[in-house]
């Protein structure tokens, strides 16, 4: 019956792209390349509705394991109005910050989840956060959503960053025997990977391209930070807080050092520009397919040192400085990007010219 559910929730977010595909084009949900965006025509934004409508599948098919709170689904449906409002309208970040600092208040009060306890990641001693714990929920909420939103800038990467948060959030559930969570993450997986085929034109071509837009994009920041939530407060969590940061390590990262580099010159932090790494390594030579490997590559890597803390029980302050030195090193390469831009094209120059006297 699990296969079943799987296979169903693939058919399900296949089949809302193909219907949605007409309507999405009647009514403008298309996007438009800019200055910021080189891709040809108006492209389809059509992730948000597949990934929702494929979680909701599952979610009906498999309720009596899964029992999704209705306050979660009743976030990711204002999400995904929101977001597709964004996506036709262009709204303002203020207003898009508002609903989710209200979803957040929500999650907190009426579902119970918030961060309250960050482990012992400045050694032997519990960080509890107390009553500031709440406005810590709801920055990290912000952070999250906002983190996965930025980082959707050339094809695949959001679906295979998503992947890879997902994928490893179910390793570690079941490891610790929480198999209904465990399933939903890789439920998740099954709903992204139809907008995954057609977003990387795998095997439909350019013709039927399609990207996620913010609806969808906000869909999995939400989903991640609920699931982490879950998973690493409260007794018995199944993988402690700073497993958390190496799991979703290149998003989080990436969004920080971008914010840094925009208010360091001068810019509002919310304004979109080309400076997040994608772009760098585009920039650096690398085709957009290659760039989308190499980080997700990475970031897998980043989430099995994650597992890896959690299986053989490193200490949590050790990961938590191995995090932030990843972090440094990722600011100061970025801030330098233009001298490694200048290092690869002079590599990839006497490579050419190598092959051509061979």
């Amino acid at each position: 019956m699990l296969w079943l559910s799987f296979i169903l929730t693939f058919l399900v977010s296949f089949g809302t792209i193909i219907a949605m595909r007409p309507v999405a084009e009647k009514i403008g949900l298309v996007d438009k390349p800019n200055y910021r965006k080189r891709h040809q025509g108006a492209i389809p934004l059509l992730g948000g509705i597949s990934l929702f409508m494929g979680n909701l599948c599952f979610y009906l098919l498999q309720w009596d394991q899964t029992r999704l709170p209705w306050l979660y689904l009743f976030s990711i449906t204002v999400l995904l109005v929101i977001g597709l409002l964004d996506d036709r309208f262009d709204l303002s970040a203020a207003l898009r910050a508002v609903i989710q600092a209200a979803l957040s208040v929500a999650m907190i009060y009426f579902g119970k989840l918030s961060l309250d306890n960050l482990g012992q990641i400045i050694g032997p001693f519990q960080v509890t956060l107390g009553a500031v714990g709440f406005v810590i929920t709801v920055l990290a909420t912000i952070a999250v959503i906002n983190a996965f939103n930025m980082i959707d800038g050339i094809d695949g990467l959001l679906g295979g960053l998503s992947s890879v948060g997902f994928a490893a959030m179910g390793i570690l559930l079941i490891l610790d025997n929480q198999w209904d969570l465990a399933i939903w993450c890789f439920a998740l997986i099954v709903a992204l990977i139809p907008y995954s085929m057609f977003n990387l034109c795998i095997p439909f071509g350019k013709k039927f391209k399609i990207f996620m837009g913010d609806s969808g994009s906000t869909l999995i920041g939400f989903t991640m930070i609920w699931i982490l939530l879950l998973s690493t407060q409260g007794r018995g969590h199944p993988m402690n807080p700073v497993t958390a940061l190496w799991i979703i390590a290149i998003p989080l990262i990436d969004m920080i050092a971008v914010i840094y580099r925009r208010v360091r010159k001068g810019k509002s932090p919310f304004k979109p520009d080309r400076l997040h790494v994608h772009h760098l390594m585009v920039r650096a030579g690398l085709t957009s397919r290659q760039a989308f490997l190499v980080i997700t590559a990475f970031a897998a890597l980043c989430a099995g040192f994650g597992i890896l803390g959690e299986v053989f029980y490193i200490n949590e302050w050790l990961m938590f400085i191995a995090f932030i030195l990843l972090f440094f090193f990722y600011l100061y390469s970025i801030t330098r990007a233009w001298r490694i831009t200048r290092f690869i094209r002079r590599v990839k120059r006497r490579a050419s010219r190598k092959k051509k006297i061979a």
